[in-house]
């Protein structure tokens, strides 16, 4: 615990270092120059075409200090008493997850390739141990990348790929739990479609510093269409196509508008409907807390509440506030502004 400490204070120390012109920049294969030293955008060049922001994929984090354990261990039982099981699933950083592309440039802010993969599955342990069902993610993340990497070159979003091997490994731990014996099944059929390239903020934030164009941002389209399956010991069956969806997912731009396909995945590998509540707000606790305080939660909890936890959120740094709120909505208390009246769309 004492080394996660001072290694997070050293990467946050190395954060004030500025830079010019780095060796690693004069070496850049696509030309690129002043990236470590230009503000907002410290970004750095690895191998392959990828790179990495300061502050979010090499700044190493604490993703469950014991205080934000307590706090997410709180959350879970409570909404256990609610009849809904939490899957807590943080998304580990692209620098955890490629750190074979991580340069070695990368130890002026404080990086270390060990350490930073043990900040991450010792606050999976510490999450397990406090009763919550927390996700290992940087595992299936990591593994078999080779021509399929996990996250984009030039984006801090995950592939296809990535998503697929997220949502495989959410499913696995979902349907082993006693509670999926509740939940109606359905077949699903995902088939793929046409690649395609999307816009980055990041890449076009970095390509004006560079004279070789970056690599694309491309992803591979795919729909998932679903019908049920009979199931007769199936409790919620009773009520066909009628029954709420057993899974919720509430996450960040990984999961928002069908990112990824993710939610698709999950639907996939789960072999249960997933009802996506997933927002682009900055704010990690936004849609959680919009989904709690919705008549949806209020009259027909899920079985389970898949949520995915983007890299750099600091939950801590956000203070007691947003897990009153949390609680709060579980229980029914939204304020002045009441429970239950903004419903999906």
């Amino acid at each position: 615990m004492r080394m996660v400490k001072a290694i997070v204070s050293m990467a946050l120390a190395a954060g004030l270092v500025a830079g010019t012109a780095t060796a690693a920049e004069l070496q850049s294969s696509y030309g690129c120059v002043g990236l470590a030293g230009e503000g907002d955008l410290q970004v750095i060049e690895g191998s392959d075409g990828f790179f990495f922001t300061v502050s979010d994929d090499i700044a190493m984090q604490s993703v469950a200090d014991p205080a934000l354990v307590k706090n997410i261990a709180a959350l879970s039982a409570e909404l256990k008493s609610h009849g809904t099981v939490l899957v807590y699933a943080p998304v580990p950083s692209r620098s955890q997850a490629l750190s074979d592309k991580v340069p070695q440039s990368a130890w002026i802010y404080g990086y270390d390739e060990k350490i930073n993969a043990e900040i991450y599955q010792e606050a999976i342990e510490r999450l397990k141990s406090a009763g919550v069902v927390a996700i290992d993610l940087l595992t299936p993340l990591r593994a078999d990348a080779g021509e399929k990497p996990s996250f984009q070159q030039v984006d801090p979003l995950w592939t296809t790929e990535g998503a697929k091997r997220a949502a495989e490994t959410i499913a696995a731990q979902i349907v082993a739990m006693p509670e999926a014996r509740k939940a109606n099944l359905m077949t699903f059929t995902t088939t793929a479609g046409e690649d395609y390239t999307r816009r980055s903020d990041l890449r076009e934030a970095i390509q004006p510093h560079c004279s070789e164009t970056l690599p694309p941002v491309s992803e591979t389209r795919y729909e998932t269409e679903g019908e049920e399956a009979f199931a007769a010991d199936r409790p919620f069956n009773i009520f066909g196509a009628e029954a709420p969806a057993p899974v919720v997912l509430v996450g960040s731009r990984f999961s928002a508008e069908g990112q990824s396909h993710f939610d698709g995945f999950l639907k996939q590998s789960s072999l249960m409907n997933v009802d996506n509540r997933s927002g682009t707000d900055g704010n990690p606790f936004t849609a959680l807390a919009n989904y709690l305080g919705s008549g949806d939660f209020q009259s027909n909890p899920p079985l389970f509440l898949v949520w995915e936890v983007p890299p750099a959120s600091r939950l801590a740094s956000y203070g007691p506030d947003p897990w009153a709120t949390l609680s709060a909505r579980i229980n029914g208390d939204c304020g002045a502004e009441a429970c239950g009246t903004e419903e999906k769309e």
